[in-house]
């Protein structure tokens, strides 16, 4: 397990008996910014909402001389009233939790273990939150956080809690999703994979960009609770790629300096008005290859050329600027137009042995260290025994990818760069005629990361045997169009066959293979008919899980082998209480019937790894594997 201090950011002590005093959430501080070494909200808990930040915009408690503890006091909390409370646990979204005469209380960036000072912020029937004062004795997992801008940056939670515990908690955030929403009795859940070292691992930010009194310019991000820009200036981001941070300071040289920088006015998200709205960069971790976005709230920027040709004078590793045109009000980050101004509009990565070109607005995992992991573990469960060795590149050129008829009101598939359609006599992967294939289902396939690198891992575990049925095919799913091309152009970069793309939403998409498989509408002319029920369904949603019609089609197909992967508990735990029919009431209900062979198909958990994508914040990724019952 990696430790705490390995390769740690050097961050500021703090004299014990002060204050932290309150300050503007972008005023500069001098702290020295942390050393190289090296954000989504996290879910609630049951039946409370996430304890919020002090609005006065105080940061994490200073630790203080101790004192004795104060006896609970049976009298009803009041807003306004000072405790001294011993937080026992951390709830879903990293707030510390308290007991207070009977009451929960919950209260932001402190430990477990941690003798506090608190001021009651909100009391509600059943639980109230507080903000900390001082800590006046130290739990023994608190450490020093690395970053002094740390509560006062909505990007971290649990810099002040050792590596190795936030590890231990996000494994048993884990476990109690199991056990509460899934009803999952001893859910068979590994222990967390941490990284080590567990900092600079972003690889992609994007950054409101404000233009303040007096003609300066913060860039960073939003405090929490609030729009207000939290200045990196001066001290970076712990937790991003270094590189950012040098785009940020080419950027906001050039508003504050140039005369063409000094007219271009920033966004005003309450008026619609202003032009900058956001710095978005992304950088390729393997390859060092950095790509800039300029999100406005227009057609252009001023003397934009002249701009770009700035920011790659002074970040040579910049592949390409492009703007990004976001016209809409509310607060979503890219609008749907891309324009290049200089370079290229995407840059490449290598991950698991591939390469893959990622856009401004490509989905690729934030953190493609972890990212390795997670997946191996994934196709680990969907391969076993399937193929043998670790993933590597095919050696076919082109990618073997099929067309369909839309106008029959099929999905789209891609085709390949060919163009060429699939012979239905003969088997994918280079399977002879009359064969049938391995069957792989990718749903929520993106850019293709998990789809490619499976029939990377499947070609190199096949390749030279010319054994009947040693072929391999994987169908990826996606509803984004301009992911499935991403997806498209990535198999054929990698050389990789026996790869299939379907443009349109998973719930819409397996219930159309499974009425195939079955020989059902949709025709025994498809894919799926010709290969029977697949041999496996990798899902990875959104954060808010499948839908029950995706579910309901998993059951349908009934592969002997399904792999969860889950950015989310409570979602994962509740729709594997579907799949493993637990009688959860958490569980939603699911049309059709779900049947094999005359009875409901049935998964077993056989196993969970739980992987720290995204160190320091509230947030764990797993997968999951489901083995059929009777299968």
């Amino acid at each position: 397990m990696p430790q705490d201090s390995h390769h740690r950011p050097r961050a500021r002590s703090r004299r014990s008996g002060t204050r932290f005093p309150g300050q503007p959430a972008d005023r500069h501080h001098a702290h020295r910014r942390p050393a190289p070494g090296g954000r989504p909200q996290g879910a609630e808990p049951q039946g409370h909402r996430a304890a919020a930040a002090d609005p006065a915009g105080h940061g994490p408690p200073t630790v203080s001389p101790a004192s004795p503890q104060a006896a609970p006091s049976p009298a009803p909390l009041q807003v306004g009233q000072v405790v001294e409370l011993e937080p026992h646990a951390l709830a879903a979204g990293g707030d510390a939790v308290a007991r207070y005469g009977g009451m929960a209380v919950f209260v932001p960036w402190v430990a477990p273990g941690d003798r506090i000072r608190a001021r009651v912020t909100e009391v509600k029937p059943r639980y109230a939150r507080a903000a900390a004062e001082a800590v006046l004795a130290p739990g023994p997992d608190r450490v020093s956080p690395a970053c002094p801008l740390f509560a006062r940056c909505g990007g971290c939670r649990l810099q002040h809690l050792s590596y190795p515990a936030q590890l231990a908690w996000k494994r048993r955030l884990v476990v109690d999703a199991l056990e509460r929403v899934g009803r999952l009795e001893a859910p068979p859940v590994a222990e967390t994979l941490g990284m080590d070292p567990p900092w600079f691992y972003r690889n992609k930010a994007a950054l409101p960009v404000r233009r303040l009194p007096g003609g300066r310019v913060a860039m960073g991000f939003f405090a929490p609770g609030t729009h207000t820009v939290v200045d990196l200036e001066e001290h970076g981001c712990a937790i991003q790629h270094p590189v950012i941070d040098q785009v940020a300071a080419a950027l906001r040289r050039w508003l504050e300096e140039d005369p063409d920088g000094r007219a271009t006015s920033t966004y005003d998200e309450e008026r619609h008005q202003g032009l900058l709205r956001h710095l978005v960069v992304r950088v390729g971790l393997r390859t060092g290859e950095v790509l800039a976005g300029l999100v406005i709230n227009g057609d252009g920027l001023p003397g934009e050329e002249r701009l770009a040709r700035h920011l790659q004078e002074q970040v040579p590793a910049l592949a390409g600027v492009v703007k990004n045109l976001n016209r809409r009000r509310g607060n979503a980050i890219l609008g749907p137009e891309t324009v290049p101004i200089a370079g290229r509009p995407w840059i490449v990565d290598r991950l698991g042995g591939l390469e893959f070109r990622i856009s401004l607005e490509s989905f690729y995992q934030v953190n493609p260290v972890q990212a390795e992991r997670l997946y191996q573990v994934a196709l680990d469960y969907a391969l076993a025994g399937r193929e043998a060795g670790s993933a590597a590149t095919g050696s076919n050129p082109g990618a073997a990818v099929a067309e369909r008829d839309t106008a029959a009101g099929r999905p789209a598939r891609d085709a390949g760069a060919t163009g060429a359609r699939r012979d239905p006599g003969t088997g994918d992967g280079g399977t002879a005629a009359g064969d049938r294939p391995f069957w792989l289902i990718d749903a929520y396939a993106g850019i293709g990361t998990l789809a490619l690198l499976a029939a990377a891992r499947l070609a190199a575990g096949t390749a030279g045997r010319g054994a009947a049925g040693s072929g391999y095919r994987v169908t990826a799913i996606e509803v984004v169009s301009e992911a499935t091309a991403d997806a498209r152009v990535n198999a054929e970069r990698n050389g990789l066959q026996g790869v299939e793309f379907i443009t349109g939403a998973v719930e819409d998409v397996l219930p159309r293979l499974a009425a195939e498989s079955q020989g059902g509408a949709g025709g025994g002319d498809g894919a799926a008919a010709r290969g029977g029920r697949p041999d496996g369904i990798l899902l990875d949603p959104p954060r808010k899980g499948c839908e029950p019609a995706a579910l309901a089609a998993c059951l349908e197909l009934a592969p002997p082998r399904i792999v969860y992967v889950s950015c989310n508990p409570v979602t994962l735990a509740r729709d594997l209480a579907v799949l493993c029919d637990t009688g959860s009431p958490a569980a939603p209900a699911v049309h059709g019937s779900g049947r094999r062979r005359g009875r409901r198909a049935r998964y077993r958990l056989e196993a969970v790894q739980p992987v720290d994508m995204f160190p320091h914040t509230a947030h764990v990724e797993c997968a999951a594997l489901l083995v059929l019952e009777d299968g």
